[in-house]
């Protein structure tokens, strides 16, 4: 999953739209119209983060099956990891911060930097990490139904 954090770091920086900032006389300034891409940055960190963790939450259920149920806590501590991993892997990957680039003359646009300025968004991960566990564990018990066998019989049964 760390490696998918990676992975998805990568991806958060390629599909992210980045709001714009305008350079004027006055200064680097956002319109209301361009700050909305600082919103669809955060959106595209969950959908990445939902996608990757409820596979790898899957992923989890069909190969850590029989761990019980320390499970759920390495799901959910792997997962938050991954989270961080990726923000950062994007931060470090995407545009630089406004203020530090040089040579922007007046009209030039700027993007901004790849923000997650809540801790929200990281909470996603770890939830639709459980969910891809969780979900894969139900249908594996509808799938794979116990045998008879396993059942005992009322005869067998001690104390009737």
């Amino acid at each position: 999953m760390l490696l998918l954090g990676v992975a998805a770091g990568f991806v958060w920086e390629r599909l992210a739209t980045p709001a714009e900032w305008e350079v004027r006389e006055a200064g680097v300034v956002m319109d209301e119209a361009a700050s909305k891409g600082q919103f669809s940055v955060i959106v595209v960190f969950v959908l990445i983060g939902a996608i990757t963790s409820l596979v790898w939450g899957a992923f989890a259920a069909w190969t850590l099956r029989d761990a019980g149920w320390i499970v759920t806590p390495f799901v959910v501590v792997l997962t938050l990891g991954a989270s961080v991993i990726a923000w950062r892997v994007g931060v470090w990957l995407g545009p630089p911060d406004p203020s530090t680039v040089r040579d922007a003359s007046v009209g030039d646009h700027i993007p901004a930097r790849l923000a997650v300025d809540t801790f929200a968004p990281f909470l996603t991960w770890p939830i639709f990490g459980l969910a891809g566990f969780f979900g894969a564990m139900l249908v594996g018990v509808a799938l794979d139904p116990l045998d008879e066998s396993q059942h005992p019989s009322p005869d067998d049964r001690p104390f009737g």
